[in-house]
């Protein structure tokens, strides 16, 4: 009886779960097409994924062999990375939207047998698919804005009617460079010398300027002198002394705003959820063979642009501002965190009271740029033939005199015709005045 009793207990167990199945056959049916469907987005997510990673090696390794390439494809390849990762991102999210709804289909259908703790189990997925909406969002919009470039400086602009005379002097020094003259120069207090074709939008006033910018950074400005600034300018001028040298100019640009729009993507998270983490990965991945590339090219054009900035007024003057550069660097950059009402007083007050200082180790010190890299000072004195020694130590780290302090702001208020440019380095401007 027992055993008899037990055999109908499951033929009924049975028959009620083949009703069951038959009342959701139609469910199976949408169930199994979910699952199949979620399967082949996978498998195209994974194909993408790899397509993705071996066409960026490709085009790094191609960038490092030319420099044609590099210059006319770094943003072809930058769009094309935001495409893929856009498209790689969308397949995973569509596979595990579709396991999400095979899961909620499956709790809901058998819900009253414990189906309603699947759909609990389901609630963390709706986050991770959000998670991965949102990066859709910012890849899509990153790249996009990145299809007209610029960036933010504070600083205003000097028109040729508000200082002529400064305009002629940085014409002639284009002359002697055989570079274009800028269309702007902007003054400020917050950078180095730098040129760029990107466009530029000065703060607080908002303006944006295109074509070619010269920014002069009024700090330096106050502790060079004119010769030595000359110089530095004319480096910087080299840049747009050909085609070539400007484009490796723009490319440097264009790397720099791309690690900043990489910034904005993974959103400063330390800890991004891991259906962010293929997209950051493959855009860190570029970044960092590309990064290769354009150092290896940006290197060589800053070297033929310290030539042109050795013809203003010698390759030794040249190397002496260079060094005046990087003992004021320092000096400076701690002035600008202590936030002074008027820094250009206090780097003087400052220099009156504390020696610059300058060894041989500054030579492995590379002059700090927000968009080029520049190669290590030993290097760029060694290419330009020009020594070490206790002389040049010494001029770039004098105390400024009062013509290093003076001489930019009478320019800037001076007429037209009273400009000095230096042809060659006369003994008392090599050292120091």
């Amino acid at each position: 009886m027992g055993w008899a009793s037990l055999q109908s207990w499951r033929a009924d167990e049975v028959l009620r779960d083949a009703q069951s199945i038959d009342g959701d056959y139609a469910w199976l049916r949408v169930r199994q097409a979910l699952a199949g469907l979620a399967y082949w987005l996978a498998i195209a997510a994974l194909v993408a994924g790899l397509s993705t990673w071996l066409k960026m090696r490709l085009d790094a390794w191609r960038a490092r062999q030319s420099k044609d390439f590099l210059y006319g494809r770094l943003f072809l390849c930058w769009r094309a990375l935001g495409h893929w990762l856009v498209a790689y991102t969308g397949l995973l999210v569509c596979a595990l939207a579709l396991c999400l709804l095979y899961e909620l289909s499956w709790g809901w259908s058998h819900f009253k047998a414990g189906g309603w703790f699947m759909l609990l189990v389901a609630v963390p997925v709706i986050t991770v698919l959000w998670t991965g909406c949102r990066l859709i969002e910012r890849l899509r919009r990153q790249w996009h804005a990145l299809d007209r470039p610029s960036s933010a400086f504070l600083g205003q602009t000097l028109g040729r009617d508000k200082a002529p005379a400064l305009w002629t002097w940085v014409e002639q020094l284009a002359n002697t460079a055989g570079a274009p003259v800028p269309d702007h120069i902007v003054v400020g207090i917050d950078q180095a010398f730098f040129v760029t074709s990107v466009n530029v939008a000065l703060q607080p006033a908002g303006d944006v300027l295109s074509g070619r910018t010269l920014y002069l950074p009024l700090t330096y400005l106050s502790s060079l002198s004119q010769a030595e600034a000359a110089s530095i300018i004319g480096h910087e001028l080299g840049h747009f002394s050909s085609r070539d040298t400007e484009r490796g100019s723009e490319i440097g640009a264009h790397f720099s705003l791309m690690c900043l729009h990489f910034s904005y993507i993974s959103a400063g998270d330390a800890d991004p959820a891991w259906v962010e983490r293929p997209a950051i990965w493959m855009t860190q991945r570029f970044l960092h063979h590309f990064q290769l590339a354009v150092h290896h090219w940006g290197r060589a054009q800053e070297l033929v642009a310290d030539r042109v900035g050795g013809n203003i007024g010698g390759e030794r003057l040249f190397c002496q501002a260079l060094l005046r550069v990087i003992a004021l660097d320092c000096e400076i950059h701690t002035l600008l965190t202590e936030r002074h009402p008027n820094l250009i007083q206090a780097l003087a007050d400052h220099l009156l009271h504390t020696p610059l200082r300058l060894d041989k180790a500054a030579l492995d010190h590379a002059i700090a740029h927000p968009f080029d890299t520049h190669p290590p000072t030993a290097l760029r004195m060694q290419q330009l033939g020009v020594r070490l020694d206790d002389d040049l130590l010494a001029q770039a780290t004098r105390v400024p005199t009062e013509h290093d302090r003076h001489w930019f702001s009478q320019l800037t208020h001076a007429s037209s015709s009273d400009v000095w440019l230096p042809v060659s380095p006369p003994i008392s401007i090599a050292q120091g005045e």
